[in-house]
């Protein structure tokens, strides 16, 4: 890679189907990211930024940075894990009886 390349360069990748577009710009202080995440489609296409560091490596930036947009997108569960109650599922509660596990009605 040239030297000019050396304290500028990109990565992109998907993340829980969005894209993610990473800038990672080396200064005297160390490393710092600017990442833009896209969701939606379209018109609903919606765009977020965030700046982290600086880090004294790329990978800790690159880390760090990763981890905010993780926070953008928010905690997903899966539905087959979910606690929310769904009357068409059959808990085997009992009164009194914690829920441990679900079980679906045949």
């Amino acid at each position: 890679m040239p030297p000019e390349d050396i304290s500028r360069d990109t990565h992109d990748m998907k993340i829980a189907g969005c894209d993610v577009h990473l800038v990672f710009l080396r200064s005297k202080g160390g490393w710092t990211v600017v990442g833009t995440l896209a969701s939606g489609a379209a018109e609903n296409k919606k765009k977020e930024t965030v700046t982290s560091g600086p880090w004294a490596s790329r990978d800790l930036a690159e880390q760090k940075a990763l981890e905010e947009i993780t926070k953008l997108l928010g905690n997903n569960e899966d539905r087959n894990t979910s606690r929310v109650n769904n009357p068409t599922e059959q808990t085997g509660k009992q009164a009194g009886e914690q829920v441990t596990e679900r079980k679906p009605i045949s």
